[in-house]
């Protein structure tokens, strides 16, 4: 066993500390104590011996280098207090953000030790008065890893700072033999540390694979969810064809009428966010991060594209229009009120990752007129786990309306901050008007994940159509450190011969103006509002009618423990599931078996494509177009 002090850190000097918009930035005296894991502050160094003028409770807390200059970092605590401090220079503020992370990421007993058979995970029932996360042998490593980097880089820093005089060099040969020998030392204890991470890994892998057998009982290997995934579902390679499934719109009910209700979002929700996320790493990748039960939402992540997409009555109005440029305008509107639709959806939880052929069916009726002839349908699907891959299709027989969206998404946490890539496409087709429209997504920003979070866009997205030449490329502004002014968009629509004929302005989750100018006496304004664009209600067939793999069955008995706060029972349950979804995958591979999906088909993508995409700096979407493929509708062709 090996053990490292924290207690034996020792960290002190003069910061500036934000007080208040009259007085700003004070001058005080901070030491840090990393046996009480608290940084004390006085008024001065003199009095550093008296009781502290205060102190920032450390454990769990957050510490973020500030993006509005490069001296500026603040701490976030587990109780929601947010302290924000300035140090002399770059360098020096990079200092205390390293020591003070060290701490606040330790262990409760600021002590670190690693046990060679150390099999501690994730808690499985959570006590709200502990941490989410209880260290394993991998944080561990992860963490002695750290400190050698950190502790290496400071000797490092201590010798290059040295100040010349002719009987002293920091070029000294005695000091560079002895520099080599620590670089030297410390590469080899991050390599140590790298291979014991692999093995354990390793370790884990095997252990999981032998879990999923000792755990499942024989009923719970080949329950129906699995006999749907390995009968018809799984073909040898080139084989088969996808089947046809018909939904019955008449089947199919409200959520007011299947008696579904929405999340709440309760001081025990923002409490178990900040409790997550003070555990996590900068630019962790969440989709390798298991997600505390707490933290998920009463649905399939299937089911949350059909929400974004719920504004029907303006997607088939897109047929109505007599003029190509009208309709590109009508166009634009929808996508931007689907996007405005993640700020209304967003509920500060994770939905449920769906398993590998899973499937949403759901549908919308024109006006939420029961009567109403135009029917707009939608099918979502888990086509590929190894990268996820969700696949929907939309289609309103009554207008020859069809949409093909391959939808990829990447989240990593950043300080206080989850930034989402959107990586793929979606297709509009409008066969009476021989045009199909290629959308792709902006990147989605949500802030203060652990204080009080808010949604905005950033980067951009782009629409256009080869058949009529028309494009636009939406450009979305994050809001500025100084700066009032939010959720600001803007994009210039050109036509097929690259002249600009439109610019639009405004916010993306209000107003926006759309300026014809024919030249400088002829211009004309049109005014809309995103928020006067209506969604429709999605109608979804009683669970009881429904097939095995489709969300709202697969995953009910999940959200029920969840809507009655049985935490445990929901763990337990989801974790069946994805024993299910592992071991169907370990069968496959075993079989030599390729995954056919029930609905989509799989194509290349066009080569010229690709290339174009991969070869601009400014794609968003090369990870996607790196697949070489995509996943079609059946009736896409029809």
């Amino acid at each position: 066993m090996g053990e490292f002090n924290l207690s034996n850190i020792k960290q002190e000097g003069n910061l500036y500390k934000y007080t208040n918009v009259v007085k700003g930035f004070q001058m005080r005296y901070f030491m840090v104590n990393a046996y009480t894991a608290k940084l004390n502050y006085y008024m001065s160094e003199d009095l550093k011996f008296q009781k502290p003028r205060g102190s920032i409770e450390l454990l769990n807390s957050i510490i973020s280098p500030s993006e509005e200059d490069s001296t500026t970092f603040t701490i976030n605590t587990l109780d929601n207090q947010i302290f924000k401090l300035r140090a002399q220079d770059a360098k020096e503020r990079q200092h205390w953000v390293n020591i003070l992370r060290l701490i606040a990421h330790s262990k409760e007993d600021t002590h670190f030790k690693v046990y060679a058979n150390d099999k501690s995970g994730l808690v499985e029932n959570f006590d709200n008065n502990k941490p989410l996360i209880k260290k394993n042998s991998q944080d561990l490593i992860r963490e002695i890893f750290n400190l050698i980097k950190f502790s290496h880089d400071e000797f490092e820093n201590s010798i290059n700072n040295l100040n010349q005089t002719e009987e002293f060099s920091r070029y000294d040969q005695d000091l560079l033999i002895l520099k080599a020998a620590s670089s030297a030392c410390a590469k080899n204890l991050i390599n140590s540390c790298t291979i014991l991470s692999k093995n354990l890994e390793k370790e884990k892998d095997i252990n999981e694979d032998t879990e999923i057998n000792d755990s499942l009982t024989l009923s719970q290997r080949f329950d129906h969810e699995i006999k749907n995934l390995l009968d018809s579902s799984y073909k040898p390679s080139g084989s088969g064809s996808p089947k046809k499934s018909s939904i019955n719109p008449d089947d199919e009910l409200t959520d007011e009428e299947n008696k579904i209700s929405k999340n709440s979002i309760s001081d025990q929700t923002k409490e178990n966010l900040f409790k997550f996320f003070s555990n996590l790493a900068d630019n962790l990748d969440l989709t390798r991060t298991q997600i505390p039960v707490q933290l998920l939402s009463k649905k399939s992540l299937l089911e949350s594209y059909a929400d974004l997409m719920s504004h029907v009555d303006q997607l088939i109005k897109i047929t109505d229009e007599k003029n190509s440029e009208d309709r590109f305008i009508v166009v634009i509107l929808w996508v931007l009120a689907s996007l405005l639709s993640i700020k209304s959806e967003f509920d500060h939880k994770k939905p449920f990752n769906p398993v590998l052929g899973e499937v949403f069916n759901c549908s919308w009726k024109a006006g939420d007129d029961p009567n109403s002839k135009h029917i707009v349908s939608y099918t979502a699907e888990k086509v590929s786990h190894h990268p996820l891959v969700c696949a929907v299709y939309l289609e309103c027989i009554e207008k020859n309306l069809k949409i093909n969206a391959n939808i990829m998404t990447k989240p990593i946490y950043s300080g206080t901050s989850v930034k989402i890539e959107i990586f793929g496409e979606m297709i509009l087709r409008l066969d009476d008007k021989n045009e199909e429209y290629n959308i792709t997504f902006p990147k989605v920003y949500a802030r203060s994940v652990v204080t009080d979070p808010w949604i905005e866009l950033g980067d951009s997205c782009s629409i256009s159509c080869a058949q009529t030449g028309l494009k636009a490329n939406i450009e979305f502004e994050v809001k500025s450190f100084y700066g009032d002014t939010i959720n600001q968009v803007f994009a210039e629509l050109k036509n097929k011969n690259e002249e600009v004929f439109c610019k639009m302005k405004g916010e993306w989750d209000a107003k926006l103006e759309f300026i014809f100018v024919k030249n400088e006496m002829d211009r004309i304004i049109k005014s809309y509002d995103l928020r006067d664009i209506s969604r429709q209600k999605k109608r979804v067939r009683p669970i009881d009618i429904q097939e095995e793999y489709e969300s709202r069955k697969l995953w009910k008995d999940v959200e029920e423990a969840l809507k009655n706060e049985d935490y445990q029972q929901a763990y337990n349950l989801k974790n069946i599931i994805e024993k299910q979804q592992r071991l169907t995958d370990k069968l496959r591979k075993e079989k030599n078996l390729t995954y056919l999906s029930k609905n989509f088909y799989k194509t290349k993508i066009n080569n010229d494509k690709l290339a174009s995409s991969l070869s601009s700096k400014t794609s968003n979407n090369s990870e996607y177009f790196k697949l070489g493929y995509r996943w079609m509708h059946k009736n896409w062709s029809c």
